[in-house]
């Protein structure tokens, strides 16, 4: 009988140990699975090891609950960590009640098929599921008074005129903020086949011109035209390059066969010549994998817009070749809950953007969330969340591998990496993007760069962040529950990576980037959920203090940090278009308060 026991116990440790073995079996089948997509020796080997990666991969295995890694928010800034001075920043397009004469409805076309019955009329409810709102310490703050601001208002009138409210103006409105946008394929030749049989990206290949024309003149700057993109290459590095390609060349020729290959620009690498210096420095862990597409991707880019209108322009001229359609969110109220004009509309309808008016989709928030006056970050949250699933849900024509972009206004990616993304089969997603961080101006550089989570391709967008932009920028996609599936549906291990690094820049971020008047109005919009709100109070709203922080590079809490040497001149200083525009973005470009003057003039 005792010898029975004994068996019996044996077999059921035997029966534990072989499914232990079993799991262990499995689980390093997939770990060694997602290590083909993340070299660790490369990782290790890399000048700035993306630690985040090791701890991403770890979370296949141990997760604790559902909490999301920490990583760097997209919207910190300012010149001090101990704020979450981005967070505070009034968001693009916040607004949120139109007075129409009736109460409004929330829209219908991104609405989630499980979110509880909204209410007919009134604010719509936010699904407490969908949107994760932080809750900060509230200390007691001095709330604006209308009446003792309607001094400063009058320069502020004249940055947002009256005529941008009027009803005339809504009624202009008609159903643009319902259209529908069909994308179509873009057929532009990104690539050329030499005579030599080789396929080359046009933009980063050099042409030789005829024998018969390089005698006749030099090409002039215009020309060439091409803007010095990115990093220079290390002299050193490119001729090992040359040296190394021309060796492995001439050591294994192939009797009847010539040697095929593109003659890449500065800045531009691979064997198509496709690869910007931004992604050739990123820690894009499938490099090696990459490929040109026969029908390039449609880039769809998302952004809110609240009275960032100089930088929306740059960010069109820059983007106009490489985005396919810009989703662009306003709204008739701040992020606090207060009225603004619809400027951006009657900018649409004058004209202003005629050049850029066929690739956007205005999309029109007309309801405040409940509860976003008392927690600002309800708002924050549901601004994005509506931009996405409005503006996605009124798109036709998308294929699930096409490119989703959502930014705020003041982030703007390089072209370079964008027509990447367009162009080439094989990263990897979601993708950051590693940003030229500047305070009220390009000329205030701040240290290091801002990596922002910036998009994914449709199909995840739809399948794993729920059509959410929130999600998308803040959450970490091995939390959410569809990652998984998707991966399995797809084929492709997701491994998050970004473009660029903190040394090579893969667009801007040009935070409180105004005239005085526009950082007063971004004061008075803010929402009201990032303490302090410096809107509250009445000297950092003053003009000429304002005026002062531009001067120095202060912060509103009276710190001033220390900013590295910036020049015009230097590679990636600001979008090509603002340079070439130079006298217009010169309140951007040169600190326009350099010199001293007195506080009481200006």
């Amino acid at each position: 009988m005792l010898h029975t026991r004994r068996l019996m116990k044996m077999r059921r440790h035997r029966v534990f140990l072989i499914c232990t073995v079993g799991l262990c079996v499995i689980s390093f089948l997939h770990y060694y699975k997602a290590l083909h997509y993340v070299s660790l020796l490369r990782e290790l080997s890399a000048p700035y090891p993306n630690i985040k990666s090791f701890i991403m991969v770890t979370g296949f295995f141990w997760k604790e609950g559902s909490t999301p890694l920490s990583s760097t928010s997209p919207r910190q800034e300012g010149p001090l960590l101990v704020y979450r001075m981005s967070d505070g920043k009034p968001r693009a397009g916040e607004g949120l009640v139109l007075d129409t004469g009736q109460e409004p409805e929330a829209p219908q076309p991104w609405k989630r098929p499980e979110d509880p019955q909204r209410r007919s009329s009134g604010p719509t409810e936010v699904h407490k599921g969908g949107l994760i709102a932080w809750q900060p310490s509230s200390p007691t703050n001095q709330k604006p008074d209308p009446q003792r601001d309607s001094a400063v208002r009058v320069a502020v009138n004249k940055f947002m005129p009256r005529h941008a409210s009027t009803p005339e103006l809504l009624e202009s409105l008609g159903d643009l903020h319902r259209h529908t946008h069909i994308l179509q394929n873009d057929r532009t030749p990104y690539f050329v086949r030499t005579k030599a049989g080789a396929l080359c990206f046009r933009q980063g290949t050099e042409v030789a011109p005829p024998k018969d024309e390089t005698l006749k003149v030099r090409p002039s700057l215009a020309a060439i035209g091409q803007r010095r993109i990115l990093q220079k290459p290390d002299e050193s590095q490119t001729s090992a390059k040359s040296v190394e390609e021309s060796g492995a060349a001439q050591g294994k020729p192939k009797r009847g066969k010539r040697l095929v290959k593109c003659v890449c620009r500065p800045g531009w690498h691979g064997p198509y010549c496709g690869v910007p210096t931004m992604v050739y420095h990123s820690n894009l862990p499938t490099k090696e994998r990459l490929t040109p597409r026969e029908m390039p991707r449609r880039v769809i880019n998302a952004i809110n817009v609240n009275h960032e209108f100089d930088l929306l322009h740059v960010r069109f001229r820059e983007l106009i070749r490489a985005v396919d359609l810009f989703i662009v969110c306003e709204s008739n109220f701040t992020a606090y809950g207060e009225r603004r004009p619809l400027r951006f509309l009657h900018l649409l309808l004058n004209g202003t953007y005629d050049y850029v008016r066929h690739k956007i989709l205005y999309v029109f928030l007309d309801h405040f969330p409940e509860g976003g006056r008392q927690d600002g970050w309800i708002a924050d949250d549901y601004l994005r969340t509506f931009l996405t699933r409005d503006g996605m849900a009124r798109i036709a024509g998308s294929r699930p591998d096409d490119v989703f972009l959502i930014n705020d206004a003041d982030e703007i990616p390089a072209q370079e990496g964008v027509l990447f993304l367009k162009l080439f089969d094989g990263w990897t997603e979601p993708f950051a993007i590693h940003m030229r961080k500047s305070l009220y101006g390009f000329f205030w550089k701040q240290l290091g760069s801002l990596e922002v989570v910036s998009g994914c391709t449709v199909g995840m967008l739809r399948d794993v962040y729920d059509n959410d932009g929130i999600r998308l920028r803040r959450r970490e996609y091995y939390t959410m529950q569809g990652f998984r599936k998707y991966e399995n549906d797809t084929g492709h291990i997701l491994v998050q990576w970004s473009i660029g690094s903190p040394f090579h820049f893969a667009g801007w971020h040009c935070s409180w980037c105004f005239t005085p008047e526009g950082i007063h109005f971004k004061l008075i919009s803010a929402q009201n959920g990032d303490f302090p709100r410096w809107g509250d109070y009445e000297d950092k709203r003053d003009l000429n203090y304002i005026r002062e922080l531009i001067q120095t590079g202060g912060w509103f809490d009276g710190s001033v940090q220390e900013y590295p040497p910036s020049d015009p001149k230097e590679h990636m200083y600001a979008p090509k278009y603002m340079l070439d525009n130079y006298d217009h973005y010169r309140y951007l470009l040169e600190n326009p308060y350099a010199k001293q003057f007195k506080l009481g003039g200006a």
